[in-house]
């Protein structure tokens, strides 16, 4: 959840810094209602000038105004992104609150009522984001059912693809519907529940998409400074910026989510992962990666990012020896220092 924020709060302070630059900083008015962290900074409308007060534009730098609310939640980004930099970017604390990097491709069941409220209809998908030739699997479950189909439809035309029936097994109805390289990307699954003589639909909605790259393996990893390398090696069907991710764990307890990036041309590439020391313990015993997230990153607004697929589900770190690596503090870069001082200054106005 932190993260989310964080994001939010960025894109807040990043418009913020062209709004201060572009001249159009206007007097903040006392009365203003202040807003709070939880994004309504962001649908904040300023307060209009009644028409029979000219308003007079400072064209002097000095004279300029951030609004109180903007002024307050830069200063909150700024506080939220020197927390970070305590830890390398590349890999940050990983707790089990983390939810959304723990399972990033997790799909939220959806559940509705029945003719009998106290009775409910679940819906659940094997996970959110397909990659071709990746089966949809679904399960319904629910009291007094005796059928259902499901119905795969393309979301924006409404173009039925694929009708198939679920199949009743230990109380639930279960359906794979096999993956097609001529999905769309954004699909509907509506299935429909026969309930006591009653037709009840209930709908959800997935992702599907060719891949743009595989992750074929991992190096052996080794020790480079104060940061543990391990180079992964990925199959690349589409040239782009990709960003792979991957959660590292001792046992069962998360530690720190991985986070790599680089552009990369078509054909077998490599891309380095590191991992800080901060994030380490003292020896490499049951370490390991698990979690990996491939994706090509989108080059433009009008672009949307695309994911590929992994061929590893978990790496073990066992073989390599901490005892080398540099214990020494994560020192932010010249670019991040020069954010963060943007920032503070933002927060200052």
């Amino acid at each position: 959840m932190k993260s989310r924020m964080f994001i939010i709060l960025t894109f807040l302070a990043i418009g913020l810094g062209y709004w201060w630059l572009s001249g159009d900083a206007e007097p903040v008015h006392h009365g203003a209602v202040a807003k709070t962290l939880n994004a309504e900074v962001a649908n904040h409308q300023p307060e209009q000038a009644t028409k029979n007060t000219p308003q007079v534009k400072s064209v002097r730098q000095s004279e300029r105004h951030i609004p109180i609310e903007m002024t307050d939640a830069a200063s909150k980004v700024a506080q939220l992104y020197e927390q970070q930099l305590r830890h390398a970017p590349y890999s940050q604390p990983l707790t089990l609150e983390d939810s959304d990097r723990l399972t990033p491709n997790h799909f939220y069941p959806v559940t509705i009522p029945t003719q009998d409220i106290e009775q409910v209809l679940t819906l659940k998908v094997s996970q959110y984001r397909f990659v071709y030739p990746e089966p949809i699997e679904l399960m319904l479950t629910g009291s007094d059912i005796y059928g259902a189909t499901v119905m795969v439809s393309e979301v924006d035309s409404n173009k039925v693809l694929i009708t198939q029936s679920l199949l009743e097994q230990e109380g639930s109805y279960i359906a794979s519907i096999p993956g097609r390289k001529d999905f769309p990307r954004a699909l509907q699954l509506t299935v429909r529940a026969h309930v006591r003589g009653d037709e009840i639909p209930v709908v959800a909605q997935v992702q599907y998409m060719k891949p743009s790259a595989e992750l074929v393996n991992l190096e052996q990893a080794r020790v480079h400074g104060s940061d543990l390398l391990i180079d992964a090696r990925l199959n690349v069907q589409e040239a782009g910026i990709y960003r792979v991710r991957a959660n590292l764990f001792l046992g069962d307890q998360p530690l720190s989510h991985v986070v790599a990036r680089k552009r990369l041309s078509e054909g077998v590439q490599t891309l380095p992962m590191k991992i800080h020391q901060s994030v380490l313990p003292n020896h490499a015993s049951g370490l390991k990666l698990k979690t990996f997230v491939v994706e090509r990153m989108s080059g433009s607004p009008q672009e949307k990012a695309r994911f590929g697929r992994s061929k590893v589900s978990e790496f073990a770190l066992d073989e390599v020896d901490l005892s080398d690596l540099q214990r020494q503090a994560y020192t932010p870069s010249a670019q991040e220092q020069q954010k963060l001082a943007f920032l503070k200054q933002l927060g200052k106005q």
